[in-house]
C-alpha cells in the first residue's frame, strides 16, 4: 500500500468516524474544559501554567496514541481494548512523573510570545487542538481493533508504519483544526 493510497483511505476512515460529530458539540466540550481550567485557577498565571501543564500531558499523550498504533502496525496485531487501555495508562503514569521535564520543554514554544493575553490565547489553542486529536485518534484507535473492523483494518498492515504514522498525524490535525474552526475563547 503506497502512501498515497494509506492516506486515501485513512481520510475516509476519519471522515466516517467524525461525520456525525457537531461542530456546536465539540466546540461546547472543549469550552467546557477550558472553562474548569479557568474556574481552577487562582489567577491568569496561574491559568497559563495549567494550560501548559495541559498542553504536555495531552501532547505526550497523543505520542502514546501514535506509539500504540504503530506497535500494532509493525507487528501486524490487533491489541484489545483492555490492553490498549492498560498501555494507554502504563504511559500517562510515565508522563505524570517525568511533567516537570516535559513542561519545561514543551513551555519553550510560548516561552518567546511577550504579550500575556496572545501567550494565554495561543496556549488555549494549543491546548484545544490537542484535546480534539486525542479524541480522535482514541477514537480511531478503538474502532481499528474491533473484530467486526478488522479484516479492513488490517489492510494498513501492508502500508510502511512510519509513512503511515506519519499520515495519521496530519490527518488526525486536519480534522481537529476543522472541527475547531470557528471556536471562540474569550
Amino acid at each position: 500500500m503506497t502512501k498515497e493510497e494509506a492516506a486515501r483511505l485513512l481520510s475516509i476512515l476519519l471522515h466516517d468516524l467524525t461525520k456525525e460529530w457537531r461542530k456546536e458539540k465539540i466546540h461546547s466540550d472543549v469550552l467546557e474544559v477550558i472553562m474548569q481550567l479557568r474556574i481552577q485557577a487562582a489567577d491568569n498565571e496561574r491559568y497559563s501554567a495549567n494550560l501548559l501543564d495541559q498542553i504536555a500531558f495531552a501532547g505526550e499523550s497523543a505520542h502514546a496514541l501514535k506509539q500504540i498504533w504503530g506497535y500494532m502496525l509493525r507487528e501486524r496485531t490487533f491489541l484489545s481494548p483492555t490492553t490498549m487501555e492498560a498501555m494507554l495508562t502504563d504511559a500517562q503514569r510515565v508522563i505524570h512523573r517525568r511533567l516537570p521535564e516535559l513542561v519545561a520543554r514543551y513551555g519553550r514554544a510560548f516561552a518567546e510570545i511577550a504579550d500575556e493575553t496572545e501567550r494565554k490565547r495561543q496556549l488555549e489553542r494549543s491546548y484545544s487542538a490537542l484535546l480534539l486529536f486525542n479524541r480522535i485518534a482514541t477514537d480511531f484507535l478503538f474502532q481499528f481493533v474491533r473484530e467486526e473492523n478488522e479484516r479492513e483494518a488490517s489492510a494498513f498492515f501492508a502500508a510502511d508504519p512510519n509513512e503511515l504514522l506519519e499520515v495519521f498525524h496530519h490527518l488526525c490535525s486536519v480534522y481537529a483544526s476543522r472541527l475547531l474552526e470557528g471556536l471562540e475563547v474569550d
